[in-house]
Protein backbone atom coordinates (compact mmCIF):
# COMPACT_ATOMS: atom_id res chain seq x y z
CA UNK A 1 0.00 0.00 0.00
CA UNK A 2 1.15 3.52 -0.76
CA UNK A 3 2.77 4.96 2.35
CA UNK A 4 0.82 8.20 1.93
CA UNK A 5 -2.60 6.48 1.91
CA UNK A 6 -1.68 5.01 5.28
CA UNK A 7 -1.86 8.46 6.85
CA UNK A 8 -4.94 9.27 8.97
CA UNK A 9 -7.83 10.45 6.80
CA UNK A 10 -11.49 9.91 6.03
CA UNK A 11 -12.38 10.36 2.38
CA UNK A 12 -16.02 9.71 3.26
CA UNK A 13 -16.12 12.57 5.80
CA UNK A 14 -14.47 14.90 3.28
CA UNK A 15 -17.07 13.96 0.67
CA UNK A 16 -19.89 14.53 3.17
CA UNK A 17 -18.59 18.02 3.99
CA UNK A 18 -18.34 19.04 0.33
CA UNK A 19 -21.70 17.53 -0.53
CA UNK A 20 -23.32 19.13 2.50
CA UNK A 21 -22.05 22.57 1.48
CA UNK A 22 -23.64 22.16 -1.94
CA UNK A 23 -26.93 21.19 -0.30
CA UNK A 24 -26.90 24.04 2.22
CA UNK A 25 -24.70 27.03 1.35
CA UNK A 26 -25.53 28.69 4.66
CA UNK A 27 -23.38 26.15 6.51
CA UNK A 28 -20.22 27.60 4.93
CA UNK A 29 -19.77 30.14 7.72
CA UNK A 30 -19.66 27.31 10.27
CA UNK A 31 -17.43 24.99 8.28
CA UNK A 32 -14.83 27.59 7.28
CA UNK A 33 -14.08 28.19 10.97
CA UNK A 34 -13.12 24.53 11.30
CA UNK A 35 -11.43 23.68 8.03
CA UNK A 36 -8.79 25.12 5.72
CA UNK A 37 -8.06 23.63 2.29
CA UNK A 38 -4.97 21.80 3.54
CA UNK A 39 -7.10 19.94 6.10
CA UNK A 40 -8.46 17.82 3.23
CA UNK A 41 -6.31 14.77 2.56
CA UNK A 42 -7.59 13.95 -0.93
CA UNK A 43 -6.01 16.33 -3.43
CA UNK A 44 -9.11 16.93 -5.55
CA UNK A 45 -11.15 17.55 -2.41
CA UNK A 46 -8.71 20.35 -1.54
CA UNK A 47 -9.17 21.80 -5.02
CA UNK A 48 -12.96 21.67 -4.73
CA UNK A 49 -12.91 23.35 -1.32
CA UNK A 50 -10.65 26.13 -2.62
CA UNK A 51 -13.04 26.71 -5.52
CA UNK A 52 -15.92 26.90 -3.04
CA UNK A 53 -14.03 29.51 -1.02
CA UNK A 54 -13.52 31.59 -4.16
CA UNK A 55 -17.23 31.41 -5.04
CA UNK A 56 -18.30 32.39 -1.53
CA UNK A 57 -15.87 35.31 -1.64
CA UNK A 58 -17.61 36.50 -4.79
CA UNK A 59 -21.09 35.99 -3.27
CA UNK A 60 -21.82 33.21 -5.76
CA UNK A 61 -23.94 30.16 -4.89
CA UNK A 62 -22.36 26.75 -4.31
CA UNK A 63 -24.07 24.35 -6.70
CA UNK A 64 -23.19 21.93 -9.45
CA UNK A 65 -23.35 24.56 -12.19
CA UNK A 66 -21.24 27.29 -10.56
CA UNK A 67 -18.75 24.85 -9.07
CA UNK A 68 -18.20 22.86 -12.27
CA UNK A 69 -17.85 26.09 -14.25
CA UNK A 70 -15.24 27.42 -11.80
CA UNK A 71 -13.29 24.15 -11.89
CA UNK A 72 -13.43 23.98 -15.68
CA UNK A 73 -12.18 27.57 -16.06
CA UNK A 74 -9.25 26.67 -13.80
CA UNK A 75 -8.51 23.55 -15.87
CA UNK A 76 -9.27 21.30 -12.91
CA UNK A 77 -12.67 19.80 -13.68
CA UNK A 78 -11.41 16.59 -15.28
CA UNK A 79 -8.72 16.19 -12.62
CA UNK A 80 -11.35 16.05 -9.86
CA UNK A 81 -13.47 13.51 -11.72
CA UNK A 82 -15.56 15.78 -13.91
CA UNK A 83 -19.15 16.90 -13.53
CA UNK A 84 -20.12 13.35 -12.62
CA UNK A 85 -17.99 13.35 -9.45
CA UNK A 86 -19.39 16.69 -8.29
CA UNK A 87 -22.91 15.38 -8.89
CA UNK A 88 -22.04 12.24 -6.93
CA UNK A 89 -20.89 14.33 -3.95
CA UNK A 90 -24.22 16.09 -3.82
CA UNK A 91 -26.28 12.96 -4.49
CA UNK A 92 -24.57 10.79 -1.86
CA UNK A 93 -25.09 13.34 0.93
CA UNK A 94 -28.72 13.06 2.10
CA UNK A 95 -28.64 16.29 4.17
CA UNK A 96 -26.36 18.88 5.73
CA UNK A 97 -27.69 18.24 9.23
CA UNK A 98 -24.50 16.50 10.41
CA UNK A 99 -22.02 18.60 8.45
CA UNK A 100 -20.26 19.97 11.55
CA UNK A 101 -19.70 16.45 12.85
CA UNK A 102 -18.19 15.47 9.50
CA UNK A 103 -16.06 18.62 9.49
CA UNK A 104 -14.86 17.72 12.98
CA UNK A 105 -13.73 14.32 11.70
CA UNK A 106 -11.81 15.95 8.83
CA UNK A 107 -10.16 18.43 11.22
CA UNK A 108 -9.20 15.66 13.65
CA UNK A 109 -7.65 13.53 10.91
CA UNK A 110 -5.74 16.58 9.70
CA UNK A 111 -4.29 17.17 13.17
CA UNK A 112 -3.29 13.52 13.41
CA UNK A 113 -1.51 13.73 10.06
CA UNK A 114 0.36 16.82 11.20
CA UNK A 115 1.39 15.03 14.39
CA UNK A 116 2.54 12.05 12.37
CA UNK A 117 4.61 14.35 10.16
CA UNK A 118 6.20 15.94 13.22
CA UNK A 119 7.02 12.48 14.55
CA UNK A 120 8.64 11.46 11.27
CA UNK A 121 10.59 14.71 11.19
CA UNK A 122 11.83 14.15 14.74
CA UNK A 123 13.03 10.64 13.88
CA UNK A 124 14.99 12.05 10.95
CA UNK A 125 16.41 14.86 13.08
CA UNK A 126 17.47 12.49 15.85
CA UNK A 127 19.23 10.23 13.36
CA UNK A 128 20.97 13.15 11.66
CA UNK A 129 24.70 13.58 12.12
CA UNK A 130 25.65 15.82 15.07
CA UNK A 131 22.05 16.02 16.28
CA UNK A 132 21.58 17.88 19.57
CA UNK A 133 18.68 16.96 21.82
CA UNK A 134 18.09 20.60 22.81
CA UNK A 135 17.70 21.63 19.16
CA UNK A 136 15.39 18.71 18.38
CA UNK A 137 13.25 19.46 21.43
CA UNK A 138 12.92 23.12 20.47
CA UNK A 139 11.84 22.25 16.93
CA UNK A 140 9.35 19.70 18.27
CA UNK A 141 7.91 22.18 20.74
CA UNK A 142 7.45 24.80 18.03
CA UNK A 143 5.77 22.37 15.64
CA UNK A 144 3.45 20.97 18.29
CA UNK A 145 2.48 24.44 19.43
CA UNK A 146 1.58 25.44 15.87
CA UNK A 147 -0.76 22.44 15.67
CA UNK A 148 -2.30 23.23 19.05
CA UNK A 149 -2.61 26.92 18.18
CA UNK A 150 -4.50 26.06 15.01
CA UNK A 151 -6.96 24.09 17.12
CA UNK A 152 -7.45 27.06 19.47
CA UNK A 153 -8.09 29.38 16.52
CA UNK A 154 -10.68 26.96 15.17
CA UNK A 155 -12.44 26.86 18.54
CA UNK A 156 -12.84 30.65 18.62
CA UNK A 157 -14.34 32.73 21.40
CA UNK A 158 -17.53 34.69 21.83
CA UNK A 159 -18.93 36.78 24.67
CA UNK A 160 -22.45 38.07 25.26
CA UNK A 161 -22.85 41.75 26.11
CA UNK A 162 -24.12 40.85 29.59
CA UNK A 163 -20.98 38.82 30.30
CA UNK A 164 -18.86 41.66 28.92
CA UNK A 165 -20.60 44.14 31.24
CA UNK A 166 -20.01 41.88 34.25
CA UNK A 167 -16.32 41.68 33.37
CA UNK A 168 -16.14 45.45 32.95
CA UNK A 169 -17.73 46.10 36.35
CA UNK A 170 -15.27 43.73 38.01
CA UNK A 171 -12.40 45.49 36.26
CA UNK A 172 -13.62 48.91 37.38
CA UNK A 173 -13.89 47.69 40.96
CA UNK A 174 -10.32 46.39 40.76
CA UNK A 175 -9.16 49.74 39.37
CA UNK A 176 -10.73 51.58 42.30
CA UNK A 177 -8.98 49.28 44.77
CA UNK A 178 -5.62 49.90 43.07
CA UNK A 179 -6.00 53.66 42.66
CA UNK A 180 -6.49 53.23 38.92
CA UNK A 181 -3.39 51.08 38.35
CA UNK A 182 -4.80 48.05 36.54
CA UNK A 183 -1.68 46.93 34.70
CA UNK A 184 1.98 46.30 35.39
CA UNK A 185 3.59 49.40 36.96
CA UNK A 186 6.23 51.25 34.97
CA UNK A 187 7.91 52.73 38.04
CA UNK A 188 7.09 56.32 37.00
CA UNK A 189 4.02 57.81 38.66
CA UNK A 190 3.02 60.22 35.88
CA UNK A 191 3.40 57.54 33.24
CA UNK A 192 1.30 55.16 35.33
CA UNK A 193 -1.37 57.85 35.67
CA UNK A 194 -1.56 58.25 31.90
CA UNK A 195 -1.53 54.53 31.09
CA UNK A 196 -2.96 52.90 34.25
CA UNK A 197 0.13 50.69 33.95
CA UNK A 198 1.11 48.42 31.07
CA UNK A 199 -2.03 46.43 30.36
CA UNK A 200 -2.26 42.62 30.07
CA UNK A 201 -2.20 41.47 26.47
CA UNK A 202 -0.90 44.79 25.13
CA UNK A 203 1.98 45.20 22.72
CA UNK A 204 4.02 48.15 23.99
CA UNK A 205 6.67 49.68 21.74
CA UNK A 206 9.50 51.70 23.27
CA UNK A 207 11.39 53.39 20.45
CA UNK A 208 14.30 55.82 20.27
CA UNK A 209 17.44 56.63 18.38
CA UNK A 210 20.74 55.16 19.70
CA UNK A 211 22.10 56.54 23.00
CA UNK A 212 18.69 57.75 24.18
CA UNK A 213 18.44 55.00 26.81
CA UNK A 214 15.95 52.44 25.49
CA UNK A 215 17.48 49.52 27.36
CA UNK A 216 17.94 51.55 30.56
CA UNK A 217 14.30 52.66 30.63
CA UNK A 218 13.12 49.14 29.84
CA UNK A 219 15.26 47.73 32.68
CA UNK A 220 13.80 50.30 35.06
CA UNK A 221 10.32 49.15 34.03
CA UNK A 222 11.32 45.50 34.50
CA UNK A 223 12.55 46.29 38.02
CA UNK A 224 9.29 48.09 38.79
CA UNK A 225 7.33 45.09 37.47
CA UNK A 226 9.23 42.69 39.71
CA UNK A 227 8.54 44.90 42.73
CA UNK A 228 4.94 45.67 41.82
CA UNK A 229 3.91 42.10 40.92
CA UNK A 230 5.39 39.97 43.72
CA UNK A 231 3.73 36.74 42.54
CA UNK A 232 4.79 36.98 38.90
CA UNK A 233 7.96 36.89 36.82
CA UNK A 234 9.62 39.13 34.25
CA UNK A 235 11.18 37.52 31.18
CA UNK A 236 13.87 39.54 29.38
CA UNK A 237 14.99 38.55 25.88
CA UNK A 238 18.20 40.39 25.06
CA UNK A 239 19.49 39.73 21.55
CA UNK A 240 21.86 42.68 21.52
CA UNK A 241 23.44 42.73 24.97
CA UNK A 242 24.77 39.68 26.85
CA UNK A 243 23.47 38.81 30.29
CA UNK A 244 26.63 40.07 32.00
CA UNK A 245 26.24 43.58 30.56
CA UNK A 246 22.55 43.71 31.47
CA UNK A 247 23.32 42.60 35.02
CA UNK A 248 26.04 45.24 35.30
CA UNK A 249 23.65 47.95 34.11
CA UNK A 250 21.05 46.81 36.60
CA UNK A 251 23.56 46.88 39.44
CA UNK A 252 24.72 50.36 38.42
CA UNK A 253 21.14 51.62 38.38
CA UNK A 254 20.06 49.98 41.60
CA UNK A 255 23.23 50.78 43.56
CA UNK A 256 23.91 54.23 42.11
CA UNK A 257 27.42 53.14 41.18
CA UNK A 258 28.95 54.68 38.07
CA UNK A 259 28.85 52.18 35.23
CA UNK A 260 32.36 53.05 34.05
CA UNK A 261 33.80 52.41 37.52
CA UNK A 262 31.80 49.21 37.89
CA UNK A 263 33.20 47.87 34.62
CA UNK A 264 36.75 48.35 35.84
CA UNK A 265 35.94 47.36 39.45
CA UNK A 266 37.53 50.66 40.56
CA UNK A 267 35.21 51.15 43.51
CA UNK A 268 35.65 52.98 46.78
CA UNK A 269 34.35 51.77 50.13
CA UNK A 270 31.12 53.78 49.85
CA UNK A 271 30.47 52.42 46.37
CA UNK A 272 31.07 48.85 47.53
CA UNK A 273 28.58 49.43 50.32
CA UNK A 274 25.92 50.71 47.89
CA UNK A 275 26.62 47.81 45.57
CA UNK A 276 26.26 45.34 48.42
CA UNK A 277 22.95 46.88 49.46
CA UNK A 278 21.67 46.76 45.88
CA UNK A 279 22.62 43.09 45.62
CA UNK A 280 20.69 42.32 48.81
CA UNK A 281 17.59 44.02 47.41
CA UNK A 282 17.87 42.17 44.09
CA UNK A 283 18.27 38.86 45.92
CA UNK A 284 14.93 39.61 47.59
CA UNK A 285 13.33 39.46 44.14
CA UNK A 286 13.63 35.67 44.50
CA UNK A 287 14.93 35.05 40.98
CA UNK A 288 11.81 36.52 39.41
CA UNK A 289 13.78 38.33 36.70
CA UNK A 290 14.79 35.85 34.01
CA UNK A 291 17.31 36.91 31.35
CA UNK A 292 17.68 35.02 28.06
CA UNK A 293 20.49 36.43 25.91
CA UNK A 294 20.17 34.02 22.98
CA UNK A 295 21.28 36.10 20.02
CA UNK A 296 19.18 34.42 17.31
CA UNK A 297 15.45 34.44 17.94
CA UNK A 298 12.42 33.91 15.73
CA UNK A 299 8.77 34.49 16.67
CA UNK A 300 8.42 30.73 17.13
CA UNK A 301 11.45 30.38 19.42
CA UNK A 302 10.36 33.35 21.54
CA UNK A 303 6.97 31.79 22.16
CA UNK A 304 8.45 28.33 22.75
CA UNK A 305 10.99 29.65 25.26
CA UNK A 306 8.33 31.70 27.04
CA UNK A 307 6.07 28.65 27.37
CA UNK A 308 9.03 26.75 28.79
CA UNK A 309 9.77 29.50 31.32
CA UNK A 310 6.11 29.70 32.34
CA UNK A 311 6.14 25.97 33.08
CA UNK A 312 9.46 26.21 34.92
CA UNK A 313 8.94 29.43 36.89
CA UNK A 314 5.42 30.88 36.73
CA UNK A 315 3.24 33.45 35.00
CA UNK A 316 4.88 36.59 33.59
CA UNK A 317 4.02 40.11 34.70
CA UNK A 318 6.00 41.44 31.74
CA UNK A 319 7.93 40.19 28.71
CA UNK A 320 10.68 42.50 27.46
CA UNK A 321 12.29 42.11 24.02
CA UNK A 322 15.50 44.01 23.20
CA UNK A 323 15.12 44.70 20.39
CA UNK A 324 12.44 43.98 17.83
CA UNK A 325 14.49 44.43 14.64
CA UNK A 326 16.92 41.69 15.73
CA UNK A 327 14.18 39.03 15.64
CA UNK A 328 14.21 37.01 12.44
CA UNK A 329 11.34 35.45 10.49
CA UNK A 330 13.23 33.94 7.53
CA UNK A 331 10.20 32.47 5.77
CA UNK A 332 8.98 35.96 4.82
CA UNK A 333 9.74 37.35 1.36
CA UNK A 334 11.02 40.78 2.40
CA UNK A 335 11.91 42.83 5.46
CA UNK A 336 8.56 44.64 5.56
CA UNK A 337 6.67 41.34 5.66
CA UNK A 338 9.17 40.02 8.19
CA UNK A 339 8.60 42.93 10.59
CA UNK A 340 4.83 42.64 10.09
CA UNK A 341 4.95 38.95 11.07
CA UNK A 342 7.18 39.69 14.07
CA UNK A 343 4.83 42.45 15.21
CA UNK A 344 1.79 40.19 14.86
CA UNK A 345 3.53 37.41 16.76
CA UNK A 346 4.54 39.66 19.67
CA UNK A 347 0.96 40.88 19.90
CA UNK A 348 -0.22 37.26 19.98
CA UNK A 349 2.32 36.48 22.73
CA UNK A 350 0.79 39.12 24.96
CA UNK A 351 -2.67 37.65 24.50
CA UNK A 352 -1.46 34.09 25.02
CA UNK A 353 0.39 34.78 28.27
CA UNK A 354 -1.93 37.51 29.57
CA UNK A 355 0.80 40.10 30.11
CA UNK A 356 2.19 43.17 28.37
CA UNK A 357 5.00 42.66 25.87
CA UNK A 358 7.48 45.54 25.96
CA UNK A 359 9.37 45.54 22.66
CA UNK A 360 12.22 47.95 22.03
CA UNK A 361 12.44 49.35 18.53
CA UNK A 362 14.76 51.40 16.39
CA UNK A 363 13.79 54.61 14.62
CA UNK A 364 14.54 55.82 11.11
CA UNK A 365 17.55 58.08 10.68
CA UNK A 366 15.35 60.76 9.10
CA UNK A 367 14.33 61.93 12.55
CA UNK A 368 17.79 63.48 12.97
CA UNK A 369 17.41 65.55 9.81
CA UNK A 370 14.54 67.60 11.27
CA UNK A 371 14.84 70.77 13.28
CA UNK A 372 12.61 69.27 15.98
CA UNK A 373 14.07 65.83 16.56
CA UNK A 374 11.31 64.60 18.82
CA UNK A 375 10.16 61.33 17.25
CA UNK A 376 6.65 60.43 16.18
CA UNK A 377 4.83 57.33 14.95
CA UNK A 378 5.97 57.89 11.38
CA UNK A 379 9.59 57.43 12.46
CA UNK A 380 9.15 53.77 13.41
CA UNK A 381 11.61 51.73 11.42
CA UNK A 382 10.78 49.12 8.74
CA UNK A 383 7.00 48.78 8.78
CA UNK A 384 3.69 50.50 9.35
CA UNK A 385 2.52 47.23 10.89
CA UNK A 386 4.27 48.26 14.10
CA UNK A 387 2.07 51.32 14.45
CA UNK A 388 -1.02 49.31 13.59
CA UNK A 389 -0.41 46.40 15.97
CA UNK A 390 0.91 48.31 18.98
CA UNK A 391 -1.50 49.24 21.75
CA UNK A 392 0.94 51.71 23.28
CA UNK A 393 3.82 53.48 21.53
CA UNK A 394 6.37 55.42 23.59
CA UNK A 395 9.40 57.37 22.43
CA UNK A 396 12.39 58.64 24.41
CA UNK A 397 13.79 62.09 23.67
CA UNK A 398 16.70 63.72 25.51
CA UNK A 399 17.55 67.18 24.26
CA UNK A 400 21.09 67.01 25.64
CA UNK A 401 21.97 64.29 23.10
CA UNK A 402 21.61 66.81 20.28
CA UNK A 403 22.19 70.05 22.19
CA UNK A 404 24.97 69.77 24.81
CA UNK A 405 24.22 73.31 25.99
CA UNK A 406 20.52 72.64 26.54
CA UNK A 407 18.61 74.45 29.27
CA UNK A 408 17.24 71.08 30.46
CA UNK A 409 20.23 68.81 31.14
CA UNK A 410 19.36 65.49 32.73
CA UNK A 411 15.73 65.70 31.59
CA UNK A 412 14.19 63.07 29.34
CA UNK A 413 10.80 63.10 27.69
CA UNK A 414 8.72 59.96 27.34
CA UNK A 415 6.43 60.78 24.44
CA UNK A 416 3.26 58.70 24.15
CA UNK A 417 2.61 58.65 20.42
CA UNK A 418 -0.26 56.18 20.55
CA UNK A 419 -2.42 54.72 23.29
CA UNK A 420 -5.37 52.64 22.16
CA UNK A 421 -7.28 53.10 25.41
CA UNK A 422 -5.97 56.41 26.70
CA UNK A 423 -4.50 59.83 25.99
CA UNK A 424 -1.30 60.71 24.21
CA UNK A 425 1.15 63.26 25.56
CA UNK A 426 4.55 63.68 27.18
CA UNK A 427 5.86 62.67 30.59
CA UNK A 428 9.09 64.15 31.92
CA UNK A 429 11.56 61.97 33.77
CA UNK A 430 15.16 62.45 34.85
CA UNK A 431 18.19 60.74 33.40
CA UNK A 432 21.61 60.38 34.96
CA UNK A 433 24.07 59.04 32.42
CA UNK A 434 26.61 57.99 35.03
CA UNK A 435 24.28 55.21 36.13
CA UNK A 436 22.12 55.01 32.95
CA UNK A 437 19.39 55.78 35.44
CA UNK A 438 15.88 57.05 34.76
CA UNK A 439 13.99 58.37 37.78
CA UNK A 440 11.04 60.57 38.71
CA UNK A 441 11.14 64.12 37.43
CA UNK A 442 11.85 66.84 39.97
CA UNK A 443 11.14 70.45 39.07
CA UNK A 444 14.22 72.67 39.07
CA UNK A 445 16.91 70.07 38.58
CA UNK A 446 17.69 66.54 39.60
CA UNK A 447 18.79 65.02 42.85
CA UNK A 448 21.98 62.98 42.73
CA UNK A 449 21.26 61.34 46.07
CA UNK A 450 20.52 57.64 46.35
CA UNK A 451 17.02 56.34 45.66
CA UNK A 452 15.50 53.39 43.86
CA UNK A 453 15.38 53.25 40.09
CA UNK A 454 12.12 54.67 38.86
CA UNK A 455 10.71 54.62 42.37
CA UNK A 456 8.11 57.08 43.55
CA UNK A 457 9.70 59.97 45.37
Amino acid sequence: MDKKTNMPHSAEAEQAVLGGLMLDNDRWDDVVLLLAPDDFFVGWHRAIYRAMAELVGESQPLDLITLSDRMENAGLLERVGGFAYLAELSKNTPSAANILAYAGVVAEKSRLRKLQSVGNMLVADVQALNARSSDVLEVAENQLFCIAERGMLQAGTETTINDAMDTLVSRLEAMMALDGLTGTPTGFSQLDEMTCGLQPGDLVLLAARPSMGKTALALATCAAAVRGKPDDYVFVYSMEMPEEQLSMRLMSMEGRVELSRLRSASLGDEEWARLSQAMKEIIQWNNRLIIDDTSYQTPATLRARTRRYVRKYGNPALIMVDYLQLIRSPEQENRTQEIAEISRSLKAMGKEFGCPVLALSQLNRQVEQRADKRPNNGDLRDSGALEQDADLIMFIYRDEVYNPGTMTPGVAEIIIGKQRQGPTGTVKVQFDGRYTLFSEYQEGGYDLGYHRTGGRV
